[in-house]
C-alpha cells in the first residue's frame, strides 16, 4: 500500500515542498516531486499554499496527511517568528477552511533528525561521512545546520519504530572557551570575543550562532580584514569560494569543530551528529580542515569515547522533506489509522 503526504520546509526566505510517498510493505520513504517558493514572491499565506499546490500539481487536502517543518514556535493556530515571515502564518484557520487532512507543524530540525531514521541514511550522495564509525541505529543522535542561523534537535528511535524528539534550542548555547587549545588559537579566541561584544549595543548573549551563520560569517569578515567594510554573507561567500579569506575559514572550521565538541559532551550521541544548512553545504572545506578537528580535540574530555560517535554532514536537499514524510507516516497517518480503527471497534461493541 502506498500513503502520499504533502510536506513542507519553511523557513523565512523560502519554503520548499514536497510529494512524499511510503511504501507500508517495504517501509521505503521517497520524494515523488518537490518545488520551491521564496516567500517574498507572495502575498500570503493562501497565496503561498497556491504557488506550491500549482508547482506540484496537487491540493494539499488529497494528501493522507501533511506535515510542515517550520522555524518558529506554533502554538496551535499560528505559527510564530516574530520579524523574519512577511505575513501571518494562520495554519489552523486554513487548515478548517481547506479540509486539510491530519496535519502538523513541527520544529525545522525535528524533520532533519527523523530523515536519519529512514533508509535516506543508506545512499552515500546522501550522506558525506567524515569518520567511519558504524551508526547505532537506537542510539541518541543530534543533527544541527547552519544557515541563516544555527537550528538543531536530538532524538532518538526505539526498536518498535516509535521515536522521541528531544526539546532543546542548541543554537543558542552560549560560545564556550575551550578547555584545551594552543596559544595562537586561545588567543584569537579571547580577541574575537572581545570583537563580538563590541558589536553589541544592546548586550545580546555571545552565542555560536553568532559565528556560526550567515551573518556569523560577516561578523568574521570584520574582525579578520576591518579595512574591507561590512559585506553581506552572500559577499563573504563569495570570498571564501574564491580563496580571499583564508583566516576567516579557519576560524570558522575551528568553531563549527569547536560546537561539534561541545554537543558531543552534552548529548553523548551514539547515533551520530549531522550536520546541514546553506553555509554548511556551500563550504565543505569546512570539514577537511585541520582546523575542524582541532576545534573537536579543544575539549578533550572523553575523546576516545566521541571518536566512536559517527559524524557527518546530510548532502541531498530532500533530508527536511524525507523526514517530514517519515514523521507523517509514524505519528500522523498511523496514529490516525490507529483511532479511526479504534473507533469503529467502540462503536461495534
Amino acid at each position: 500500500m502506498i500513503n502520499t503526504f504533502f510536506v513542507w520546509d519553511l523557513g523565512g526566505t523560502k519554503c520548499s515542498a514536497g510529494i512524499i510517498e511510503h511504501n507500508t510493505v517495504s517501509n521505503k520513504i521517497i520524494c515523488k516531486k518537490k518545488t520551491s517558493v521564496k516567500l517574498a514572491e507572495t502575498t500570503s499565506l493562501e497565496d503561498l499554499i497556491f504557488k506550491l499546490e500549482d508547482n506540484l500539481k496537487m491540493r494539499m487536502s488529497q494528501a493522507n496527511a501533511i506535515c510542515i517543518g517550520a522555524a518558529g514556535l506554533y502554538d496551535g493556530e499560528t505559527l510564530i517568528l516574530e520579524g523574519v515571515y512577511p505575513y501571518p502564518m494562520r495554519f489552523a484557520a486554513i487548515a478548517k477552511a481547506q479540509c486539510w487532512p491530519h496535519y502538523a507543524i513541527i520544529h525545522d530540525y525535528a524533520s532533519i533528525i527523523c530523515s536519519t531514521f529512514t533508509n535516506y541514511m543508506d545512499s552515500p550522495q546522501n550522506v558525506l561521512r567524515l569518520n567511519d564509525s558504524p551508526i547505532d541505529t537506537h542510539g541518541r543522535r543530534v543533527a544541527f545546520g547552519i544557515g541563516t542561523g544555527l537550528g538543531g534537535k536530538d532524538g532518538v528511535l526505539f526498536p518498535d519504530g516509535s521515536f522521541w524528539l528531544g526539546r532543546n534550542e542548541i543554537g543558542h548555547i552560549g560560545v564556550t572557551t575551550p578547555p584545551m587549545a594552543d596559544q595562537s588559537a586561545l588567543q584569537r579566541h579571547h580577541e574575537l570575543i572581545h570583537f563580538l561584544y563590541s558589536l553589541e549595543t544592546s548586550h545580546h548573549p555571545i552565542t555560536f550562532e553568532k559565528i556560526l551563520s550567515g551573518p556569523g560569517t560577516s561578523r568574521l569578515h570584520q574582525f579578520f580584514y576591518p579595512s574591507q567594510g561590512v559585506l553581506s554573507p552572500e559577499e563573504v561567500g563569495i570570498n571564501l569560494r574564491e580563496g580571499k579569506a583564508s583566516e576567516l575559514l579557519n576560524a570558522f572550521a575551528w568553531y563549527t569543530g569547536l560546537f561539534v565538541g561541545t554537543i558531543q559532551l552534552m548529548f553523548m550521541p551514539e547515533g551520530g551528529i549531522w550536520i546541514t544548512g546553506g553555509v554548511a553545504l556551500n563550504h565543505l572545506e569546512i570539514f577537511q580542515s585541520p582546523e575542524f578537528f582541532a576545534g573537536i580535540n579543544a575539549s578533550p574530555a572523553y575523546i576516545l569515547q566521541r571518536e566512536k560517535f559517527p559524524l557527518g554532514v546530510l548532502c541531498n536537499l530532500e533530508h527536511a522533506l524525507i523526514g517530514c514524510g517519515y514523521y507523517a507516516a509514524n505519528k500522523l497517518f498511523k496514529t490516525n489509522f490507529q483511532n479511526l480503527a479504534q473507533n469503529k471497534v467502540e462503536a461495534s461493541q
